[in-house]
This record gives structure tokens, C-alpha cells and sequence, in this order.
């Protein structure tokens, strides 16, 4: 019996010690014996009037609106490349100087045969005035011909030969005259040939079609570049962007794609310039669906998901002056809808089960009797959890519309979520203060490291 008392007094004393170290915090753990429960702390939000944002998301990159390659037009070699990659260049400055020393042979050839052409065109006109003067003494001995056979003087011989004489002589003159139309038909090729030979060497000298930057630099002074076929791709000597006015390529998912028009105002979040945003205005939207080739990227663009997808394209505004680098990552939110209405945040909505309603809302046309659930939302009403029944609306990733449930001015239970997950019809709760907010925060610290 004694050592009983003695194990009973030691747990007693363990007991006594246990308390004082644990404090408070072991006071609330023990049962209360019939005195009623500490209401919950909760987060309170009032139900208001407000605009309703839609939003579709969408990610994409960044591309000039205005980008030119510059490619060879002649197979040569590069001489001169006077800026390089990253430089301002202003439209009708010189960027790429080609060798044309081939080009300049070529001409020279061109018109050396042109002037041999005109020299021989020069003597067949001289040849030709011979037979057209004899075609004239021909013409008139014929005529005395003639009239000496009308009287008899002379035989019909006589007259044949003289008939044959102009006849020879017209053939000679017009086989003249088509030699000369050869000549004549030479010297325009070659009048031809100098003139392209001339536009070819033009080519070798290749100025800025546009103000902008270099954004791509492919050859070298010393390279050869040569002009593209139709099964084979020409040399692409360099890249101009004019990188101040520059347009958002996004991959719309096609589950959103039809609420998305031209005209809507945008947002866009590049991720190279973490805290700032960008407005923007939908230029046009794509009528098929979209590829890889179609989205016109080197890199594809960020992915999109399992779905498919239609190009959008988004133009930025920018200041004066501003400029975007080409190809950088970013998203967009195209605003598609505005509404006015009764908002509530969408972490305070809850489904419930049929069974942990009420008995008065069972029959309410607002439960889902197929599914058996229904979506609540809990008033403070004296202090206390009132489930409320709910019709939503539309909604983003912040706010719901409620249309049917709920009035202006209701205050709501919009958290914490492990309170609302068990929180029940008629408890009692009150709002939530800063100190309550620490001690949960130091009640989660405490957990984490006695769980490491």
C-alpha cells in the first residue's frame, strides 16, 4: 500500500510540472466539462457591388513588328559588314558591301558586244543604200522596157531581163532588211544584258530598308553568300527589328479562344521585367489552328498545354524611345468581359453534402439533387455561422459573382480554410485579430520543426 501512494504521489508531481511548462497552451487541450467553447477566430469580408474582371491567359513571346532579312540577291562574297550585331542602323545606310569585281567584268563584256552590234548594224545600213539605188535604175529601165515593147523595138526577152533585173534586186534588199532586224534584235539583248548586269552590280551594295537594330548577324566579311533557289534557302546575311514597335505572339487555348476578339484590352507580363506591366490592344486572332510553323518562332514560343491552340497577336504600347528585346518570354491576360454585381472572394465558397444541410435547405431548388452537394457560404449573424445557399456567376481567379443568396452588407467567412472546411450551422465565431494570426503562425512554426 505504501509504495501504491508513493507511484501515485510521483505521477501526481510529474502531472503538476507538466503544467507548468506547457502553460496555456495544455489548459485548452483538456476538456471543458460543460463551459462552453471559445468562438472561432475567422477572416470576415463584406459582401459589395463591384465590376467583375474576366480575364483569358495566355503565354507567348515577344516579336518585332516589323523585322526584315536581309539576303543576298547575287552569289558573292562579303567585303564589308559596317555594323554588327546590337547596332542602331537608320534606313538607306549602308550594311553590307559584296564583292563585284565578277559583276563589273560581266558589264564590261555586255557592253563591248553591245558596241560591236551597233557597228555591225551601222554597216549593213551602209550596204543597204547600194541595192536601193540600183533597185531605182532598175525600176526605170524596166519602165523604157516596156514601153519600147508596146511599139515593137525591142523583144520580149528584152523586157523578161529587165523584169528579172528589179526582181533580183528587191530580194537582195529585203534579205538586207532581215539581216538587219537580226542585228537590230542582238543589239536589244544586249541593251538588255547591260541593264541587268547593271542591277546585279547595284545589288552588291545592300543598304537598310528600315530603322531598327541588328538583332541577327549570319556572315562575315570574307564569307560567300549565294542567292536562294526554290528547293534551296539563299544566304540570310542579317536581321533589322525595329524593336520599338513590338507585338505579343500568344497561344490562346481554343477552350477560350472564341470569347477573344480584336479591339480587347490586354495586359502583358514579360518575364524579363518582373515588376512591371505592360498594356496592350488585340490586333487579330488566328481562324485556324495554330502550329508550330504558323506561330513563326524559332523557339515555339512557351508551351501551351495538352490542348490546342490559336495565335493571338498583342500589340504593346510603349513610350517613346522604349524598346523590347525580340524573343522574350511573357504572358497575357486579354480582358474579355466586364460585369457589375454582388463579389465575393472564391476562397470563401464551400460544397457541402446533402447530408450536413441543414433540414430546411434540402428541398431549396439551389441544391444540386443529381450530384446530392450544394455550394454554401457562411453569414456571421450574432456571432454566429449561417449556412447560405448560393447561385454563382461568373468569375475569376480572385472573385465570384453571386446572383442568387446572398444581399449587400452580408459579412461573410472568407477563411482560414481549415476553419471553413469544419466549420458548422450555427457555431460561434468572431473575427479574426493580428494576435490570433501570430499565434497560428507560431502554432505552424512550432509544428514544422518538432515534425524536422
Amino acid at each position: 500500500m505504501r509504495i501504491f501512494l508513493i507511484l501515485v504521489a510521483v505521477l501526481l508531481g510529474v502531472s503538476v510540472v507538466g503544467l507548468v511548462v506547457a502553460g496555456p497552451s495544455a489548459l485548452k487541450m483538456m476538456p471543458s466539462f460543460g463551459v462552453s467553447e471559445e468562438p472561432l477566430a475567422v477572416r470576415l469580408a463584406t459582401v459589395a457591388s463591384r465590376e467583375l474582371v474576366e480575364t483569358v491567359s495566355a503565354p507567348g513571346e515577344l516579336d518585332p513588328e516589323v523585322k526584315v532579312d536581309v539576303s543576298a540577291e547575287v552569289s558573292a562574297r562579303v567585303l564589308e559588314v559596317p555594323f554588327r550585331e546590337g547596332s542602331t542602323v537608320r534606313k538607306g545606310e549602308l550594311i553590307v558591301k559584296l564583292d563585284d569585281r565578277d559583276l563589273q567584268a560581266s558589264l564590261s563584256a555586255q557592253m563591248a558586244r553591245r558596241d560591236g552590234e551597233r557597228f555591225r548594224l551601222r554597216s549593213e545600213q551602209e550596204r543597204l543604200a547600194s541595192p536601193a539605188s540600183q533597185l531605182v535604175n532598175a525600176k526605170s529601165a524596166l519602165e523604157r522596157q516596156e514601153s519600147l515593147f508596146k511599139t515593137g523595138d525591142v523583144s520580149r526577152a528584152t523586157l523578161d531581163d529587165a523584169v528579172a533585173r528589179v526582181r533580183d534586186i528587191e530580194a537582195q534588199i529585203a534579205s538586207a532588211k532581215e539581216g538587219l532586224s537580226v542585228i537590230e534584235s542582238s543589239l536589244a539583248a544586249a541593251e538588255a544584258d547591260i541593264q541587268r548586269a547593271r542591277e546585279l552590280l547595284k545589288k552588291t551594295t545592300i543598304f537598310a530598308p528600315i530603322d531598327g537594330q541588328i538583332t541577327e548577324l549570319n556572315a562575315e566579311p570574307g564569307e560567300l553568300v549565294v542567292v536562294g533557289t526554290m528547293n534551296n534557302a539563299g544566304t540570310k546575311i542579317l536581321t533589322i527589328a525595329d524593336l520599338g514597335s513590338v507585338r505579343l505572339k500568344a497561344k490562346v487555348a481554343e477552350s477560350d479562344v472564341a470569347r477573344v476578339r480584336a479591339g480587347q484590352a490586354a495586359t502583358v507580363r514579360v518575364n524579363a521585367y518582373r515588376k512591371r506591366e505592360f498594356q496592350g490592344t488585340v490586333e487579330r486572332v488566328a481562324l485556324s489552328r495554330g502550329t508550330e510553323q504558323s506561330f513563326g518562332s524559332s523557339s515555339g514560343g512557351a508551351g501551351s498545354g495538352s490542348g490546342g491552340w490559336f495565335k493571338c497577336e498583342v500589340k504593346l504600347q510603349l513610350s517613346d524611345g522604349e524598346t523590347l528585346l525580340s524573343g522574350l518570354a511573357a504572358n497575357v491576360d486579354i480582358v474579355v468581359d466586364r460585369t457589375q454585381g454582388l463579389l465575393i472572394p472564391s476562397q470563401a465558397l464551400m460544397e457541402r453534402k446533402l447530408d450536413d444541410l441543414p433540414t430546411t435547405m434540402v428541398d431549396s431548388p439551389l441544391v444540386d439533387k443529381i450530384r446530392k452537394k450544394a455550394t454554401v457560404v457562411f453569414r456571421m449573424v450574432e456571432g454566429k455561422a449561417v449556412t447560405t445557399l448560393v447561385k454563382l456567376g461568373a468569375s475569376n481567379l480572385a472573385d465570384t459573382m453571386v446572383i442568387e443568396g446572398l444581399s449587400a452588407d452580408d459579412v461573410i467567412v472568407t477563411g482560414p480554410y481549415r476553419v471553413l472546411e469544419r466549420l458548422k450551422d450555427g457555431e460561434a465565431i468572431r473575427e479574426e485579430t493580428a494576435k490570433d494570426a501570430a499565434e497560428q503562425l507560431a502554432a505552424r512554426s512550432s509544428t514544422g520543426s518538432t515534425d524536422g
